[in-house]
């Protein structure tokens, strides 16, 4: 096979990158145009090993539309890895890792604008201001110790925020838009900025234990902070009435590798998807104890998302093969440097019964399936 000069190379990306400006030309006038409202029944799921983002219908359970990112003008080895919706359902947005992009679409998914930054990763709206929060993605082996933030409504980067600790992954913004936490996957501590000075806190979690923290959580009352430790296998609790540096209220063992938490409408339940265990767990937040335990067709469970009304828990699967003991989950995933080499295997959506535990239906997704986000979640 002839390989290609530099200058080749350098022409295909430009070429590449008047594609995307084509594009995103030929959709400024109907975006702008486009009435604001929008579905609101959509989940938006990437799809890190296939360079492209499912679509589904919450109500329907069926397959909206597959976007091919190569279509868009980005590369085979985009990488995919988190979406967020607008509340309103009117913009949604995406990473790209291996593009090193954030994109924004409208309702109608088209792509209107798009943002360059390092291995972006995990993605946080504030509610109150026009920022869009994102993380760092653990596929490069020393990523920067910043977070990007983005204007939402103009989509121009305006500063990269120093945050002062390795590995930055779980990322939340609290209800009244006064904090982003954002913690490491290497350390036990994790960083609090405050949105109107710029200030931030670190927190130091107690003991020598490893937790590897991956996703937040923020109750709907917004008097809680929750997050899985994966290495530890415990759940921490934290009391957001308080200012930084915090110490847990509440630490308790959740085996399987806790990943992605979801909470209940009243505050009472979180659940949280076990990526050693192909499960997902019911924890009463005011026991500390696992109350149910969901089984059959989940594997290696990542993002999930509660449908507003309570009633479905939309279940992204991995389906990437086991763990080793005492490995984090990370690993596993496409385009991570020391990922075991396999044979190519697909994701799946599940879509549980909150009421029955059960499974109700699967919905095929694409290699690698990561991050998911929907209108109202968080």
């Amino acid at each position: 096979m002839r390989s290609l000069s530099p200058d080749s190379r350098s022409l295909r990306a430009r070429r590449r990158d008047d594609i995307r400006r084509l594009l995103l030309g030929a959709v400024a006038v109907a975006f702008l145009l486009a009435p604001a409202t929008a579905s609101a029944q959509k989940l938006y799921i990437t799809n890190q090993g296939s360079a492209s983002i499912t679509v589904v219908d919450q109500q329907t359970f069926s397959v909206d539309t597959v976007i091919d990112l190569t279509k868009l003008g980005y590369t085979a080895n985009a990488k995919p890895h988190h979406a967020i919706v607008e509340p309103d359902g009117s913009f949604w947005y995406a990473t790209l890792i291996g593009d090193g992009r954030v994109l924004k679409f409208d309702s109608a998914n088209h792509l209107v604008g798009e943002v360059k930054m390092e291995t972006p990763g995990l993605l946080a709206i504030d509610p109150v201001h026009d920022s869009l929060y994102v993380g760092r993605s653990m596929t490069a082996v020393n990523p920067p110790r910043s977070l990007g933030v983005i204007k939402r409504s103009s989509f121009t980067m305006v500063e990269e925020q120093e945050i002062q600790i390795p590995r930055p992954h779980a990322l939340v913004t609290t209800r009244d838009g006064k904090w982003v936490h954002v913690a490491s996957l290497a350390e036990n501590r994790f960083a609090s900025l405050e949105t109107a000075t710029g200030r931030v806190t670190l927190t130091t979690l107690p003991g020598n234990v490893t937790r590897s923290m991956v996703q937040f959580a923020v109750t709907p009352d917004g008097s809680r902070l929750l997050v899985g430790g994966e290495l530890s296998n415990t759940v921490m609790v934290f009391d957001l009435t308080r200012l930084p540096p915090f110490t847990p209220i509440a630490e308790f063992v959740v085996n399987g590798k806790p990943w992605d938490p979801v909470v209940s409408a009243d505050s009472r339940h979180a659940y949280f998807s076990l990526f050693a265990d192909s499960a997902v767990a019911d924890v009463d937040l005011s026991t500390g104890k696992v109350v149910r335990t969901f089984t059959g067709g989940l594997a290696q469970p990542y993002d999930m998302i509660l449908r507003t009304d309570g009633k479905y828990l939309f279940v992204v699967n991995q389906n990437l093969g086991a763990v080793k003991p005492g490995a984090s989950a990370h690993d596993n995933m496409p385009g991570m440097a020391n990922m075991p080499a396999m044979a190519p295997r697909t994701g799946w959506l599940s879509i549980i019964n909150v009421a029955t535990g059960k499974v109700e239906k699967t919905l095929p997704l694409g290699m690698g399936p990561t991050g998911m986000g929907a209108p109202g979640a968080r």
